[in-house]
């Protein structure tokens, strides 16, 4: 029988109740896995009983998975509470950083698409939080103003979002759940001004400059709108960390495919080509 991970409440510092889910042995190394937008745990832990996060318990790691708020099994806003980006990198990662650091662990991070950008927010706008952390993996994870949906499209989805509660994401086939609409709001503002800066004025481009964990960044030289190799790459360029890597994820690189958005850790050609390097990289900070 395949385990199913164990789920814990977290509450963070402004009283929201969070869902973080671990599998593995707890005296491991933990590795905190972050789901981007439209979607939650599953993406780490797989659906049918295969998932990276499932990869990393059979090399020896325990997997924490945290669903942001307003996803899975966590806490929903009210009608007309509105939560940002901002609170996705402030308060959720922050706690579950400060959780596994109670127990006495210094975690791996990794992030997917906007997961690997909550990641490097928090750690931005927290700097003490950085020595108890061994390394930071963002997968798809874009600088907002690389994005080829800027201009137009961006202009379109902060509109509707700006009017809505939620972003109908299951009903654009975007990902198994709808989004924050105060989270995809602030994230095409970022992409239209050029600059990434908090509620409170944080330039969380300009504070990555000083990032002190090692860092990888992974692209798909398929991923097109979400997150093009271009945009990973500014993301890349703007981290200030003296070990940091790049890592293509294409043909033109020696893989079989140009992994896009999603299939770059959800296919079954990412568990033979991408997943053992993401591995390796742990191991190499862990």
């Amino acid at each position: 029988m395949i385990p199913a991970p164990r789920t814990e409440a977290l509450e963070t510092d402004d009283g929201v109740r969070l869902a973080v889910h671990r599998l593995g042995d707890p005296a491991a190394t933990p590795v905190l896995l972050l789901p981007g937008t439209f979607s939650n745990s599953s993406f780490w832990f797989g659906t049918r009983g295969t998932g990276f996060a499932r990869k990393l318990v059979a090399d020896g790691y325990e997997a924490w998975s945290l669903d942001m708020r307003g996803h899975g099994a966590s806490q929903r806003p009210r009608r007309g509470q509105r939560w940002d980006f901002d609170d996705w990198a402030r308060h959720d990662v922050t706690s579950a950083l400060r959780r596994i650091a109670d127990h006495g662990r210094r975690p791996v991070l990794v992030g997917h698409s906007a997961g690997g950008a909550a990641l490097l927010a928090a750690l931005a706008a927290h700097p003490e939080l950085q020595p108890a952390v061994r390394g930071v993996v963002a997968v798809a994870t874009p600088v907002p103003w690389h994005q080829r949906a800027r201009g137009t499209m961006a202009r379109l989805i902060r509109a509707a979002s700006a009017r809505l509660d939620t972003f109908p994401a299951r009903l654009l086939r975007l990902g198994p759940e709808d989004e924050l609409a105060g989270v995809m709001e602030q994230w095409m503002r970022w992409n239209l001004s050029g600059r990434w800066v908090g509620d409170d004025g944080t330039d969380y481009g300009d504070a990555l400059r000083s990032l002190e964990p090692p860092s990888f960044v992974v692209a798909g030289a398929g991923d097109r709108v979400w997150a093009p190799p271009p945009a990973c790459r500014g993301l890349y360029d703007l981290l200030g960390s003296p070990d940091k890597s790049f890592l293509f994820c294409g043909r033109r690189s020696g893989f079989t495919r140009d992994f896009g958005h999603v299939d770059i850790i959800t296919s079954r050609a990412a568990r033979s080509e991408v997943w053992p390097l993401l591995t390796n990289w742990i191991a190499h900070v862990a």
